[in-house]
């Protein structure tokens, strides 16, 4: 989990996403027409990707602040910064994931504002 927080800190989703089993589950909240439960790689990458379109284009910047860990899941705060017509978003998250044999089976995130960033992204 380490390798994969820094693969989104370095700006490199593509390696980040080698990481997802193929049943991955990602729980994305909010409002948004992304909102809800992506299910399998190829359905998580392209919320992702959706997201990241809806930013002006540059790398998210993202800062893994800490990571909590037990037997198969993962918690980490981040700080991530985006920006999108001229307006920088700064946002707070803890983001925790299942692990099973070494790939990311799910992923729930939890947003500090959750209307903050429903509001920056629709």
């Amino acid at each position: 989990m380490a390798a994969y927080g820094q693969a989104w800190a370095d700006g490199d989703p593509e390696r980040a996403w080698t990481f997802y089993a193929d049943d991955v589950v990602m729980h994305l909240p909010g409002r948004g027409a992304l909102a809800g439960d992506h299910v399998g790689r190829a359905a998580v990458i392209a919320a992702i990707r959706a997201l990241l379109a809806r930013t002006d284009g540059a790398v998210a910047e993202i800062e893994v602040l800490d990571r909590m860990v037990s037997g198969e899941r993962v918690a980490m705060l981040v700080r991530e910064a985006v920006e999108r017509d001229g307006r920088r978003l700064e946002l707070r998250r803890v983001n925790t994931y299942r692990v099973v044999d070494g790939r990311i089976a799910e992923i729930d995130i939890f947003e500090a504002n959750q209307y903050e960033v429903d509001e920056f992204f629709d």
